[in-house]
């Protein structure tokens, strides 16, 4: 059985779909995963065949375009405008890729509209696959964090409100969809409120902890909460020399970082991260990853290094401050960490509040407004409060009992299976 997984998005989007593919391959399947040349070693590197599609994503993320797409996907006129203007051939050629990448197998794993397409065309068992809620699927329980504010006072039909206000943005790209649907698939036009009916009627598989952010009784049996898809390093990870003496010179540091995501202005929000160092009286490794954390001379008490792998790094700091992407969320929640979170944008709200929710960390700092006096008094609470290191503990143990890579190639053996069966019988 051939299983192609499409995956776009930064390093904490597309890992964890790696390591789902693992979980494929020792299972049995062959599976194929595409996604952008960033990451063509890491897939390499864990057995999977690799097929690169069109774009790096670092490139895109820490670019101007990066931060518009955020920015403007928290109103769907300016994303229309944003797609029109920027990324309509890039989705058209991603489309050709998706195609190109699944058009032998039995199984497609991926997150964007081109799924229920490849569904129709091949007739073979398709997932929406993701680490994080879909903007497809209203609920109740939370508000929708796309759009970048919540309902005051939250209510549960206020935060289904929200996730409705969003639904049309399911027609960007209808034009380039369908031109797609018919030259390439061979398949009629549609309207985008069919697709997005058809969307989601496939079946979901969210790679998160039910303990993080429980399942919503409102979403439908079809979409699956399975716990958290963690990538293991097969290699020994070697810290530089420099980083272990920091280390251990004194008790844990606090861990700082923002992944791939930088802001528009990345020299301010590094001198507030330091001086708020400073006047908490605290250390700390300062992960820089793509640039988001930059352009200041850095002070003894803090270590910058581009990027060190979490499962290294975790169980040696005392508190991890990131920008509340699911990957770091979870993989902190499984150390036991205390957070805070410093959210960007996209779904990073969403797990920065529930950080707090937890009682894991302090209410959420989001990245325009951070200051020094405002990030100071959360810094030394994230790295002191014996209440938020039990709660994490305790949080710990419920990640750590779950098995979201088991559970997820469960379901998806189960349902190709099904569909072979009806395909034999017919």
């Amino acid at each position: 059985m051939r299983c192609t997984i499409f995956a776009l998005g930064t390093r904490g989007d597309v890992e964890p779909l790696i390591a789902l593919g693992v979980g494929l391959k020792t299972a049995g399947l062959d599976v194929r995963f595409a996604s952008q040349r960033d990451f063509a070693a890491t897939v390499e590197q864990h057995g999977l065949e690799s097929f690169p599609i069109e774009g790096q994503s670092s490139s895109f993320f820490r670019g101007a375009a990066g931060i518009a797409l955020r920015e403007r996907m928290q109103s769907n006129a300016d994303f229309q405008r944003f797609f029109d203007n920027y990324l309509s051939l890039g989705f058209s050629r991603i489309l050709n890729d998706f195609w190109a990448a699944s058009r032998d197998a039995d199984v497609v794993l991926a997150w964007m509209n081109g799924a229920q397409p490849i569904a129709e065309r091949l007739g073979v068992a398709v997932f929406v696959c993701g680490i994080c809620p879909v903007p497809h699927w209203p609920t109740g329980a939370f508000s929708n964090p796309y759009l970048g504010s919540a309902p005051d006072p939250p209510s549960w039909l206020a935060n289904r409100r929200t996730w409705r206000a969003n639904e049309t943005a399911a027609k960007v790209g209808e034009s380039v969809l369908n031109k797609w649907r018919c030259d390439t698939l061979g398949l009629p036009s549609t309207s985008w409120r069919e697709d997005l009916a058809r969307m989601r009627r496939l079946p979901h598989l969210l790679g998160y902890s039910p303990s993080v952010l429980p399942r919503p009784r409102d979403w439908k049996p079809w979409v699956h909460v399975t716990g958290y898809w963690f990538l293991s390093d097969p290699r020994a990870y070697q810290p530089p020399p420099e980083l272990q003496a920091f280390l251990d010179a004194g008790p844990p540091p606090l861990g700082v970082g923002f992944s791939s995501l930088v802001g528009r202005n990345p020299a301010g929000v590094t001198n507030a991260v330091i001086d708020a160092l400073a006047q908490a009286g605290q250390r700390a490794v300062l992960l820089t990853g793509l640039g988001g954390l930059k352009g200041v001379a850095f002070p003894d008490h803090v270590f910058p290094v581009a990027a060190v792998p979490h499962d290294w790094l975790f169980p040696r700091i005392s508190a991890m401050v990131h920008h509340g992407g699911a990957g770091t969320t979870g993989m902190a929640m499984r150390s036991g960490l205390p957070q805070l979170g410093v959210p960007f944008g996209y779904d990073q709200t969403l797990w920065a509040n529930q950080i707090h929710a937890l009682g894991v960390g302090p209410a959420a700092i989001p990245v325009e407004s951070i200051t020094a006096e405002r990030l100071a008094p959360a810094l030394r609470e994230v790295a002191s409060n014996p209440r938020m290191r039990d709660r994490a503990a305790a949080v710990s143990a419920s990640v750590r009992s779950e098995d979201g890579i088991g559970t997820a190639v469960s379901i998806i053996l189960e349902a190709a299976d099904r569909r072979a069966a009806r395909v034999t019988v017919s």
